[in-house]
């Protein structure tokens, strides 16, 4: 039988929906595997997932862009951090209010049981934030890149940041760079979890143009990195 993934995304008011929309419907192809249509394609995958969309309330959380819906979280950090869920995958993407504390406090305390965490854009900056980032390499949004790096944490000289990278692993940490880097990132996690083939079907079932390679970045020398 296959193993079930459970996957929190920590969203909030003003989020980046961009930055798990898309790796959220490559993670849940993997479901496709089930599928009569898909199943011969996809073969023997030994992964499905469930997924959690976590915030502060259950009120509709609205994007980083104006006349965009809204999503209806699924559950509270409370609710989770009081039934002591245990996550394999945490994605945590960007948002442009200032990160409730309730969603520091269940990464402080869901992360360690994870088998992934990973961040889109300035969600490395959350990470940061929660302490989970030190003693790591890491990359983030390249427009804001001088402003996380320098201003945010540029106290903390435990963070490595990496100027030029789509995106960086460091243990069972994958952060990467803005918004459809997540996308990118979310290809080669999926190769990580069930290999170059499915992801293969999966990207051309999308439609994506997969990269191969971490670092190949256009966007840290237009933005001054390098």
């Amino acid at each position: 039988m296959p193993e079930i993934l459970k996957v929190a995304v920590c969203i909030c008011q003003e989020v980046t929906f961009a930055d798990f929309m898309m790796p959220m419907e490559l993670l849940g192809s993997l479901n496709f595997a089930d599928h009569p249509l898909f199943a011969k394609v996809f073969g023997d995958v030994p992964y499905r997932v469930s997924i959690d969309y976590l915030a502060s309330t259950l009120d509709i959380v609205f994007g980083f862009t104006d006349g965009l819906p809204g999503i209806k979280p699924t559950r509270t950090y409370a609710d989770a951090m009081e039934k002591g869920e245990k996550y394999d995958i945490i994605w945590v993407p960007a948002g442009r209010s200032k990160t409730p504390q309730e969603e520091i406090e269940f990464l402080k305390g869901a992360a360690p049981d994870a088998k992934y965490v990973l961040s889109v854009c300035a969600g490395s900056s959350i990470l940061a934030s929660a302490g989970l980032l030190d003693g790591k390499r890491a990359t983030t949004n390249k427009f804001v890149y001088k402003f996380l790096t320098n201003v945010l944490h540029g106290a903390n000289k435990n963070i490595t940041w990496v100027p030029k990278a789509r995106w960086v692993v460091d243990g069972n940490v994958w952060t990467s760079s803005g918004v459809t880097a997540g996308t990118d990132m979310a290809l080669a996690f999926l190769e990580e979890l069930v290999g170059p083939k499915v992801t293969e079907h999966i990207a051309a079932m999308s439609e994506i143009a997969k990269r191969s390679d971490a670092g190949d970045d256009p966007f840290a020398a237009v933005h001054g990195l390098i």
